[in-house]
């Protein structure tokens, strides 16, 4: 089972629920040209087609952060605030995660910055335990999906991020680069310092090791 321990305590970083089947794919591009005209439809349309994409990406990014669903959000604002600087209209999935991934940044650094100060609980507390969790999650999942995520709430912001684009969303190291903003070697220290620092406490499968 996906949930149980590896050797030595460790647990399976595949445990964090969530994972979506790929969709067909759809061509954005009428609804993004009516979009930079002002068309609420099209916006609509837009934010429909990539809500559940968004929220997902986001929540297993952050984790157990009350404030998921404001990223959320607030990248479709940014997004459709400045859809007109978008030069390639099929590049609207592709741009709209990138501006929720920098907000992702953010609300991290600053959520590690008031963990300091001690005005927010850990991932491993009762008031945000539940926000791990997705709806029909077994309860030992959510238990060992918690452990996975007050794992990563010690690293780096940056290398947590590189890291879970990488081995949690699948993506290649070009991918991780364009949505974080940094030069593929970077991305690549990022992911080796996050793996390495977790190598003791996650296991990650054959597929995730590829």
């Amino acid at each position: 089972m996906g949930g149980k321990q590896a050797g030595h305590d460790r647990v399976l970083l595949r445990v964090i629920p969530g994972g979506l089947t790929p969709g067909p794919i759809i061509d954005d591009i009428d609804d993004v040209l009516r979009a930079c005209q002002g068309d609420n439809a099209a916006r609509e349309a837009l934010f429909r087609r990539h809500l559940r994409m968004l929220r997902q990406r986001v929540y297993r990014l952050m984790g157990p952060d009350p404030d998921s669903e404001d990223v959320v959000q607030e990248a479709f604002l940014r997004a459709f605030s400045h859809i007109r600087r978008l030069t390639d209209p099929r590049a609207f999935p592709a741009w709209l995660s990138k501006i929720a991934v920098h907000l992702v940044n953010h609300r991290l650094r600053r959520r590690k910055l008031l963990r300091r100060l001690g005005f927010q609980p850990g991932a491993d507390r009762p008031e945000v335990m539940d926000t791990v969790a997705a709806p029909g999650v077994s309860p030992a999942i959510a238990v060992e999906a918690r452990r996975v995520y007050a794992l990563l709430d010690n690293l780096p912001t940056e290398a947590r991020v590189a890291f879970l684009l990488r081995h949690l969303e699948e993506m290649t190291v070009p991918e991780v680069s364009a949505q974080m903003g940094l030069s593929e070697r970077t991305v690549k220290r990022r992911v080796a310092l996050a793996e390495l620092r977790l190598a003791p406490f996650l296991e990650l499968d054959a597929k995730e090791r590829a």
